[in-house]
């Protein structure tokens, strides 16, 4: 009795691990030949490199220029694409048009916390074709603390502002990589 019992309870066994392995092969298959549908970016970009002109500021805020340049050419480098001086497959301008502190929490008249917000407008030049995205700006609230000493304030409102510069960076490559993914 003992030994059927424990005959049945292997057959179980191996049926369940059946099951298992064609669920698996299943899944698998289907997501190797599914319905035509693939991941954006599985595909590479049709370039492999890009040159980044200087980056113009047209805002009162100095050094914006240098961050938005380095946040952009950090963000393509880790997509994979080189970023050259001259003579990539694909050429960027870039202007930062608009720039703004804002007082979102102040006590007795202090400010005590504000937002950056900074529009960028984008010029890519690939074989003669222009595609422009315009006014773009970070897809998150970017604050600092202004408490503490001016130097502190300063430093602070520096780190957002490189913040800014990087998710404006990852915004505008990932909306280059959705054009090149249609």
């Amino acid at each position: 009795m003992q030994l059927q019992i424990t005959n049945y309870k292997l057959q179980i066994l191996e049926k369940s691990r059946r099951y298992c392995l064609l669920l698996t092969a299943y899944c698998l298959l289907l997501t190797l030949f599914g319905c035509g549908y693939h991941m954006i970016g599985s595909t590479p970009m049709p370039f492999n490199s890009i040159t980044i002109k200087q980056v113009q500021n047209k805002t009162y805020e100095p050094g914006l220029e240098e961050k938005l340049h380095d946040a952009l050419s950090r963000e393509f480098i880790n997509q994979g694409i080189e970023v050259t001086r001259a003579g990539g497959n694909v050429e960027m301008e870039a202007s930062v048009n608009y720039f703004e502190l804002k007082a979102i929490g102040a006590v007795d008249d202090k400010v005590k916390e504000q937002s950056i917000i900074m529009r960028v407008h984008i010029k890519l030049v690939d074989q003669g074709k222009i595609t422009e995205f315009k006014a773009m700006q970070s897809p998150i609230k970017i604050t600092f603390q202004s408490t503490g000493t001016v130097s502190e304030s300063i430093i602070n409102k520096e780190r957002a502002i490189e913040k800014a510069c990087s998710e404006i960076a990852k915004e505008i490559v990932s909306r280059i990589i959705l054009k090149y993914a249609k």
